[in-house]
């Protein structure tokens, strides 16, 4: 059925069916059964979820801090975060980071080569990168705040530089 077409795949062993492009709502459904109770879909895999760009070799899963974590499992890793009512959205009943938690955590811990295009697809789905920049500097002295403002940085210029022009033949 792949090989004709007829599935699309997603992540994992999950696919869809159907001709329109996989929503966040079926990415999220792919990411649900690697949540634990009180776990969220976090960093990567929530850009993944919000974007439908490059899909995570892992999910994350965020969990509660003082909360026992998950143990490994194949294609999970967990990590513990302070998550307020207003970081967290439910994408096709599943619990996912927002955009703009999403943006923080992204910048924050994962590798600027990781980060960057991340941050530049969420600006596609409604981020807003100067809030993003005023978030971080709320941030400030916490782990990893210093390198996420440089990756933030170099978005805003990716996202305002004008397209390059094509050259015409000589």
């Amino acid at each position: 059925m792949l090989l004709d077409g007829a599935l699309t795949p997603l992540w994992g062993g999950v696919a869809v069916t159907g001709t329109p492009a996989p929503s966040a709502s079926d990415r999220a459904a792919a990411l649900a059964p690697l949540l634990t109770r009180r776990g969220v879909v976090g960093r990567e895999a929530a850009a993944w979820v919000h974007t439908g760009t490059a899909p995570p070799a892992r999910a994350c899963v965020l969990v509660p801090c003082g909360v026992r974590r998950p143990d490994p499992a194949p294609g999970r890793y967990c990590a513990e975060a302070l998550l307020g009512e207003d970081d967290v959205a439910l994408v096709g009943g599943v619990p996912v980071t927002t955009v703009d938690r999403t943006a923080l955590d992204v910048a924050r811990w994962l590798p600027r080569e990781v980060a960057l295009p991340a941050l530049v697809a969420l600006v596609g789905v409604g981020l807003d990168l100067a809030a993003a920049r005023r978030a971080l500097h709320a941030l400030r002295g916490r782990a990893h705040v210093r390198d996420a403002h440089a990756v933030v940085d170099e978005a805003c210029r990716q996202v305002s530089a004008p397209a390059p022009r094509p050259t015409a033949p000589p």
